[in-house]
């Protein structure tokens, strides 16, 4: 697990670690024992519903998911070695590339959208007007409309501040593109009501207590103090709500 941690922290938003409880214990125990062990404030997740399906009857187990959905390696961790990273990087540059066999006329296509140019992207499309730029066009259609729910999720369980930025980068990628302009607009619009100044706040200063406590000693007293402190601060918030949970999972003991 440290060594997964340090591979999210290393590659930040080009991976997503996932961290999968399979003992059957509670959130609140795999929660409390990643905290106290220091594993939290970064954006790995922690989970029991398990993505794929387990190969083998011990633990730990390590699996690769690639870009396209399709394991790439999977099983005991200690008998990957550096291949393991390697195989990450060479999924982090697929990622930023036209997929193999694009063809030459799609690529200016994917260019664009890789940079965020979704609107550029979808005229390159029409420009060609091939079966496989149609194809391609409504992939990108479809993973901005996967990046407009993603920006939903965000606002909707209390991190405006990673909204306002998302949202931000899609505004100016969509324009002129009426029916995806309409979505990320109503999702800024929500960013931008005056509800959602207190949850602004409450995220900006709970996410300062977790960076200040996570590699420390996390559930030192005067620790659970504070974040009880920020619940009452921010009544009503999700990050205040997140602040509470921790003060809660301070009193579990892990066996």
């Amino acid at each position: 697990m440290p060594a997964s941690i340090k591979l999210q922290e290393k590659y930040g938003d080009d991976i997503q670690v996932i961290f999968v409880e399979s003992q059957g214990h509670s959130r609140e125990d795999y929660e409390s024992f990643a905290w106290r062990y220091k594993w939290m404030g970064n954006n790995a997740i922690w989970t029991d519903e398990r993505p794929i399906p387990t190969v083998g009857t011990g633990l730990p187990e390590t699996a690769l998911i690639g870009i396209d959905g399709k394991v790439i390696m999977q099983g005991y961790p200690g008998d990957f070695g550096k291949k393991f990273e390697t195989a990450v990087e060479a999924e982090i540059k697929k990622a930023k590339s036209p997929p193999a066999g694009t063809p030459e006329a799609l690529k200016p296509a994917w260019t664009a959208f890789l940079k965020g140019d979704v609107t550029g992207a979808l005229a390159e499309c029409d420009k060609v007007g091939s079966d496989e730029a149609k194809a391609a066009h409504e992939e990108f259609v479809s993973k901005t409309k996967r990046q407009v729910a993603r920006l939903k999720w965000l606002i909707d369980f209390g991190y405006p501040s990673e909204a306002e930025k998302i949202a931000g980068d899609l505004t100016k990628g969509v324009k002129g593109t009426a029916d995806l302009e309409k979505l990320v607009a109503d999702q800024s619009a929500r960013i931008n009501a005056p509800d959602m100044a207190a949850e602004k706040e409450a995220e900006k200063a709970v996410a300062n207590f977790v960076k200040e406590v996570a590699k420390k000693k996390p559930f030192d007293p005067a620790n659970v103090k504070k974040a009880e402190s920020l619940d009452k601060k921010f009544p009503n918030t999700k990050s205040g709500g997140r602040a509470s949970h921790f003060a809660e999972l301070s009193k579990f003991k892990n066996t």
